[in-house]
């Protein structure tokens, strides 16, 4: 497995957690005999999953575009390790709550109004820290893959479509569909041209 190989699984691997996981959310049912597996599952992937494969995407890019744009390929680096970090967070808070719930159904706290604000302000926020910095991320590979023309522009164009509302889902929650949307097509193309750019160099060399 080449840098490149890498750079595109870990690509997929991120339109799979953005595809995969709010359906989860979103309809899940901890009543389902696969209810549990299910939510834990999502909570892997939109966690360790997503977080690895953020960094290791921006990593790669910026092995493969540092020495044209060094200082904005560090900085967007640094967005995907803080964007990474607060997904992981989303998970992990989301996966303590539930697995402490089912270890003390005698609380009854899905009743508890406290609770329930505390938890949904924790993991509203962390998200919106996830996407705030992701948001940075795609604007800044967007940018340093605009002069050397590394991807085409369309892709590049994607990144700041995708980058730009990320900016703002702290504010418009509603719009953070639209981030994942552009967010697995970008994942998907950028994980195709990856793959495809160490075929070349294979048959190059």
């Amino acid at each position: 497995m080449t840098i490149n190989k890498w750079g595109g699984l870990a690509s997929f691997l991120i339109a799979v957690s953005f595809i995969v996981t709010p359906p989860i959310y979103l309809t899940g049912n901890l009543r389902d005999a696969l209810g549990v597996f299910a939510y834990d599952l999502a909570d892997f992937l939109y966690g360790p999953i997503l977080s690895a494969s953020l960094i290791t995407v921006f990593y790669v890019l910026r092995e493969r575009l540092g020495e044209s744009v060094p200082r904005r390929m560090d900085l967007a680096l640094l967005a995907a390790v803080l964007s990474a970090l607060g997904m992981a967070a989303v998970a992990f808070i989301r996966a303590s709550n539930r697995h402490y719930h089912l270890a003390h159904p005698d609380l009854n706290l899905e009743n508890s109004t406290t609770v329930l604000v505390v938890w949904a302000t924790l993991v509203a926020g962390m998200n919106a820290i996830g996407f705030h910095f992701l948001g940075w991320a795609f604007v800044l590979l967007g940018s340093a893959s605009w002069t050397p023309r590394f991807f085409p522009r369309l892709l590049t164009g994607l990144y700041f479509l995708a980058g730009v509302p990320a900016l703002f889902v702290y504010r418009f929650p509603d719009i953070e569909g639209f981030v994942l949307l552009f967010g697995t097509i970008l994942s998907v193309w950028q994980g195709i041209l990856l793959w495809n750019h160490t075929e070349a160099e294979a048959a190059a060399g």
